[in-house]
Order: structure tokens, then C-alpha cells, then sequence
């Protein structure tokens, strides 16, 4: 959501001019901007999708079952079939845009993964221990909050490092920006398209994501002035800091081109904010799926003590157990509903969302004109009957319907001759593409997998979880917390409370 803070400093830069020239500036780059939108849309000559009362779930449903071969328009983007997947996923740059710069920081981000295995460990028992204190009764906690404070704890560990990433003011602001982000662009969108550019900077919300950006920057900076590419380990034992070297911090200096203190700071915020929204939202929905669905969480917890006792295991400083770095991968049951919670309640409806470059032509004899927004139908592939992941022809005879939760649908797949290794949390396929695809596939998805695991391991091993006032346990996927669908995204209830016990063993 960068474009809210550039708009913002745009918006203060202007002003310091004259009334005039700053509404005359703002009107001509308004009609450039509306002229060129509508100009492009109107050549495109392709079927139109309404949103009745605002159901894009249910627009996205229509479209794809109205169109199943041709691209259509819904809300200013144009939803590609699937069918045209494979002619998509592996375009260049000069096709359509895919930040490098960022793909190649996430690259050292996955690379570290596992040398940063120890310290994930420790800080998420540190964040569930600081976040739910002693709980040694049943106690109501609001599920997101608290679950968006620890992966906070474990993106920051591994993005600004210690101490930083356990001080409370950067926790508060890593974790509010993320949320004003999504309230900002909320509040915006609400508001007629014409007049958006002259209320936006005025917006409470927006002024609230501008505070947390600033306060966060301002928190960044020492951390920035120590981190050199070059050489800066003497620097960083006379701070105390923790192996900057090692943190995203010096990954953006790494490869940004702008190295001033601010742009790396809000560069940070920026990174800060998907990992924290993207990772929280996907945990939030796992663990409101168990919690709905309590019969899988003993087949969770044995399947990570029987390859605890497989492996060994790491004792860490406080005389706790860790998981070793080659157990990670083995925990196929929790893999498999991870995947299956995501198939059915992912962060968005659509996937692969890029901005064309160049001309796009497709085999369906559509050309897509340069400057538009594409995306492909995530949410509807991932249950087309046809496909490889739900498919009864595909599926072993214990086969669930694709509307259906089957959260070890993916461990019998797994199970099959030849498809041992497919079918994973972080697979991208033709029929599962809620992470992207090809060329185009999440970079980061293997450090978002490792992160939810590690969370997950935690809850399953040392706490008990349920629905509130679930005195039996007895779950109900008619009490499980409805998700806020709100334009292309899929929100978790924010507000909905689970009861947390710290476990007995």
C-alpha cells in the first residue's frame, strides 16, 4: 500500500505551492488519469462482472462459470481463465511487472531460512509465553490480536533483529501500520473515484497509516545506520545488536539502489506489513479451523511428537525442546491442513494480480492492452471439481467433495506412487495457485510456511485451544468465525475470541 504515504508526501510537497496551481495540477492529473483508465477499458471490448451488493466472491463465481474461456472485467481487473495459466505464469518483466529487486531480497530471506530455525523457535515460545501469560485456565483472548503480536515477534526477529524486534513500541507499530494500512485503503475505496485524490491525504485512517510509517522509520534509523554491506562488524558489537548481517535490514541495503536511511526504513515498513498481514491472516484461518474442527488436533500433536521422536531433539537455553532442522519437512499432516485451510479461506479471491507492461495477447484471441491490472481466479480453481487437488478421478477412495474441509486431503494425495513429493503447503500448480505461479510464484512462501509451522507447533505442543464458551470441545463449523470477503480480499474476523489454556503435560 505504498501509494497512500506517496500520495501523502505528494499531496504536503504540493500544498507548499499556490491554491491554484495545486488544484489546477491535481485536476489535470485527475482527468489524465480517469481519461486514460476508461480509455483503456473501453477498448478492451470484454464482458463486464458486477459486484451485486458488493459479493465479489459470488461476482467471481459468475464470471468464471459465465466465461469460462474468455477474459472478463470485474472492478477495474481483468480475470483471466485459466486456461491461459500457462502462456502468463513465466512472462518476463518486459510483460508485466514484477518487482526483481524484491524478489531477490526475499531469495536471501528464503536462503537463511534454516539458520534462522533456532532463533524463530525461541522467540515463538517467547511471544506465546509474553502474549497469554500464565494461563492455567480457560481464558478468552482475541485470536487475530494476539496471534498478529507473535508473528510480529517472529518477522521482526528475523527482519530488524534483536533488540529491536522485542521493543513495544516497534511491536505496536509494526502491528497497527499493518492493520491502518488495511482500514486506510478500506476508507478510501468507499469514497467516489474522482474525489479520492483530493480526500485521501485528510482521511483519519490515512493520517493514522502516516503516523506509524513515521514512528517506525524513526525506530529503524540507529538500526540503519549500523548496518553497512560492506563491513560493519565492529559497529555492531559496540551496539549490541544481533546479526544484522543476517536480517532483512541488510538484504535491502544489499540490493536497493536509493541507500538513504528513509527509504530503507519505509522500505522495511513496507516488507513488515505483507509478512505480518499475509502470515497472521493464514495462521488465523488454520487455527479457526481447528478449533471448528477439534478431531484433527490429536492427530496434529502426534504426528509432531512422533518425529520429534524419530529426529531427537534441540534443547534450547530454558531446558525446552526444539524441533531439528530436517523435522520441519516431515510434518506432512499439518502440511496438508495448512494447504487445506488455504484452499478454502485464502487471503484473496484472485492470484497472480500483475500490471501489464506491454500489449498482451492470449490464445483465447484477446489482447490485453498495456497499463491494466490482470490477476487469475485463485479462489475457483482451487474448487473446479476437474482439478488434480479435488478431483474424485485424482483422489484416493476416501476422496472429499472440493466445497468440502478435508484437512488430510493432501496426505493421502501425497500418499499415491510418484506424488510424494507434490502436493505441499508451498506447491504452485496449475490447480493451486493461491501462492502464484511459475515465474510469478510467492518468493517468500517458503519462509511464510516455515513461520506458520513453528506457530502452529507451538500452540498444538504447549496449549490448548477451543471456540468460547466450548465447555466440551466439541467444535461446529456453523460456530467457526465467518470471514469479511471485502472487494478481492479474504479478512479473518478481527474481533472474534478463542479460549486459550496453557497445556498440562
Amino acid at each position: 500500500m505504498d501509494f497512500i504515504s506517496q500520495w501523502a508526501v505528494g499531496f504536503k510537497e504540493l500544498s507548499l505551492r499556490s491554491q491554484v496551481s495545486l488544484c489546477l495540477g491535481i485536476f489535470v492529473m485527475l482527468f489524465h488519469t480517469v481519461t486514460s483508465i476508461l480509455t483503456r477499458y473501453k477498448q478492451l471490448n470484454l464482458p463486464v462482472v458486477e459486484a451485486n451488493n458488493g459479493d465479489f466472491k459470488e461476482a467471481l463465481m459468475e464470471g468464471v462459470k459465465k466465461y469460462p474461456e474468455t477474459p472478463f472485467v470485474l472492478k477495474n481487473k481483468i480475470i483471466l481463465p485459466a486456461c491461459t495459466l500457462d502462456e502468463v505464469r513465466n512472462l518476463p518483466e518486459n510483460k508485466v511487472s514484477f518487482s526483481k529487486v524484491v524478489h531477490l531480497q526475499i531469495v536471501d530471506l528464503t536462503r537463511h531460512i534454516m539458520s534462522n530455525l533456532d532463533g524463530l523457535q525461541e522467540e515463538v515460545k517467547y511471544g506465546f509465553n509474553k502474549e497469554l501469560g500464565l494461563c492455567e485456565d480457560w481464558t478468552p483472548f482475541c485470536a487475530y490480536l494476539k496471534l498478529a503480536r507473535i508473528v510480529a515477534l517472529l518477522s521482526g526477529r528475523l527482519f530488524v533483529g534483536l533488540p529491536l524486534s522485542r521493543q513495544e513500541e516497534w511491536i505496536n507499530a509494526s502491528v497497527n501500520y499493518t492493520r491502518d494500512v488495511m482500514v486506510a485503503r478500506e476508507a478510501i475505496v468507499t469514497k467516489p473515484r474522482f474525489i479520492r485524490p483530493f480526500v485521501a491525504p485528510f482521511l483519519p485512517e490515512v493520517k493514522s497509516v502516516r503516523t506509524y510509517r513515521e514512528r517506525g522509520t524513526q525506530l529503524l534509523e540507529p538500526l540503519t545506520n549500523v548496518i553497512s554491506v560492506q563491513d560493519a562488524s565492529k559497529e555492531r558489537r559496540q551496539e549490541g545488536l544481533e546479526n544484522e548481517g543476517n536480517t532483512m535490514m541488510a538484504w535491502i541495503l544489499k540490493y536497493s539502489r536509493d541507500k538513504s536511511m528513509r527509504t530503507m526504513a519505509e522500505n522495511q515498513m513496507s516488507l513488515t506489513f505483507t509478512a505480518i498481514h499475509t502470515t497472521t491472516t493464514t495462521v488465523c484461518q488454520a487455527v479457526f479451523d481447528l478449533v471448528a474442527r477439534p478431531e484433527y488436533i490429536q492427530p496434529l500433536r502426534d504426528e509432531i511428537e512422533q518425529v520429534m521422536k524419530e529426529d531427537g531433539r534441540d534443547i534450547a537455553s530454558d531446558g525446552s525442546f526444539k524441533f531439528k532442522k530436517q523435522s520441519l519437512p516431515k510434518l506432512c499432516k499439518l502440511d496438508s491442513f495448512l494447504k487445506e485451510s488455504q484452499r478454502l479461506s485464502p487471503i484473496g479471491l484472485t492470484s497472480l494480480t500483475r500490471i501489464t507492461t506491454a500489449p498482451l495477447t492470449l490464445s483465447t484471441g484477446h489482447t490485453i492492452p498495456k497499463g491494466v491490472q490482470i490477476a487469475f481466479p485463485a479462489y475457483t480453481i482451487s474448487l473446479d471439481p476437474n482439478s488434480t487437488d479435488v478431483s474424485s478421478s485424482h483422489n484416493p477412495k476416501s476422496y472429499s467433495p472440493p466445497h468440502e474441509f478435508d484437512g488430510f486431503r493432501f496426505v493421502k494425495l501425497r500418499a499415491t506412487e510418484g506424488k510424494e513429493h507434490t502436493h505441499q503447503f508451498v506447491t504452485t500448480a496449475p490447480d493451486s495457485i493461491h501462492f502464484g505461479y511459475g515465474l510469478h510464484a510467492c518468493p517468500g512462501r517458503f519462509f511464510a510456511s516455515n513461520e506458520i509451522k513453528i506457530v502452529m507447533i507451538e500452540l498444538l505442543r504447549n496449549w490448548d485451544v477451543r471456540l468460547k464458551d466450548d465447555v466440551e470441545s466439541r467444535g461446529g463449523t456453523d460456530k467457526r468465525p465467518k470471514s469479511r470477503v471485502f472487494e478481492m480480499a479474504i479478512f479473518p474476523d478481527a474481533t472474534a475470541e478463542l479460549e486459550f489454556r496453557r497445556r498440562k503435560v
